[in-house]
């Protein structure tokens, strides 16, 4: 079973990769279906930590994946 935060933190990073909404309306929406304030703090640091080195990360996969973002399925990027 995954946590709820790390469940939580998934749907923050898709909304705001999509373009449906900005960080902190995502992580508002999000927050308010988790009833332990440590969730919702751990929600907060993954999505926020997740798009602060998303850079690296990107960096990281494209070296290993051998292709481009562009080609890589949504959820991996």
């Amino acid at each position: 079973m995954i946590a709820p935060a790390r469940t939580a933190a998934f749907a923050v990073l898709q909304s705001v990769g999509s373009g449906k909404t900005d960080l902190a309306s995502a992580l508002a929406r999000e927050r308010t279906r988790l009833p332990d304030e440590r969730d919702r703090a751990l929600a907060g640091e993954i999505a926020t930590g997740t798009l602060r080195l998303q850079g690296a990360f990107d960096h990281i996969i494209t070296s290993f994946a051998g292709r481009p973002m562009r080609e890589l399925d949504a959820e991996v990027i």
